[in-house]
């Protein structure tokens, strides 16, 4: 199973780039503003969100400027929400590929995954200059935001290697990814802080894997105190939606020709 795992980024890393680059490109490919895009996304959102829960709602966040309180959420959520999104409908997309070339089919949604990153470095910038012009200092515990990170997107690939070979077999699967994202996303600490939600219920609430990563990135940006119990659950579940997604795409990956 490792060789299956790593064989997209070793035998096949050139096609991997390849798509990767096609996605970038055609992405904002007949748009006006282009790849001003990749910021203008997020900082519209940071002022829609900022404006209803600083200014109407105004939920405490412990000293530290809601704005870049908020960004520090939205920005990893944006990134999963564009790779799922754009992953659930990739395969029906290149649904000529698949019944003309041989190749790891998972490489498909691995590229925009990869493409998505682009965006996600280029937005982080946005942060950065947002921490510097709030005078947020930049902590040593910062670092900690790489692992977690990573474990994000291998939380993103299961995810995406579901949601891609599910809707080869049933369309509907794109709609109703559209509607989970949206529900995940007001069911994840990203709008309003982890101290909002009922002591009876956080254990439930913590059983969303984003809820450790997401906290996670705001103990390493803030530095405040880890919540390890919750990161390892977010760990173990992670992992897990990997396997089996990993084994799902594997296993329905013979009939892709013929039903794309």
């Amino acid at each position: 199973m490792f060789k299956q795992l790593i064989k997209p980024f070793v035998s096949y890393k050139y096609l991997l780039f390849q798509l990767t680059t096609r996605e970038i490109k055609a992405r904002y490919k007949q748009s006006i503003i282009g790849y001003a895009w990749i910021i203008f996304n997020p900082l519209l959102q940071l002022l829609v969100y900022s404006f209803v829960f600083s200014v109407i709602f105004r939920f405490p966040t412990g000293g530290i400027p809601y704005s870049i309180f908020l960004f520090v959420g939205l920005l990893p959520w944006i990134y999963l929400q564009t790779s799922l999104s754009s992953s659930a409908l990739v395969l029906v997309d290149n649904s000529n590929l698949l019944k003309k070339v041989y190749f790891p089919r998972e490489i498909l949604p691995y590229s925009i995954i990869l493409a998505k990153s682009i965006d996600l470095a280029l937005s982080l910038l946005l942060l950065a200059g947002f921490m510097l012009f709030y005078r947020i200092p930049f902590h040593p515990a910062i670092i900690f935001t790489v692992p977690l990170l990573l474990l994000q997107i291998i939380l993103m690939c299961g995810i995406s290697l579901l949601l891609s070979s599910a809707n080869l077999f049933y369309r509907d699967i794109q709609y109703v990814t559209t509607l989970m994202l949206l529900m995940w996303m007001y069911l994840t600490p990203i709008v309003y802080p982890l101290s909002l939600i009922p002591g009876n219920l956080v254990w439930l609430y913590k059983l969303n894997p984003m809820v450790g990563i997401i906290e996670g990135y705001r103990s390493s940006v803030f530095n405040y105190p880890f919540d390890l119990g919750t990161i390892l659950w977010s760990i173990i579940s992670s992992l897990t939606i990997f396997i089996l997604g990993f084994w799902f795409f594997k296993k329905s990956e013979k009939v892709f020709a013929d039903i794309a």
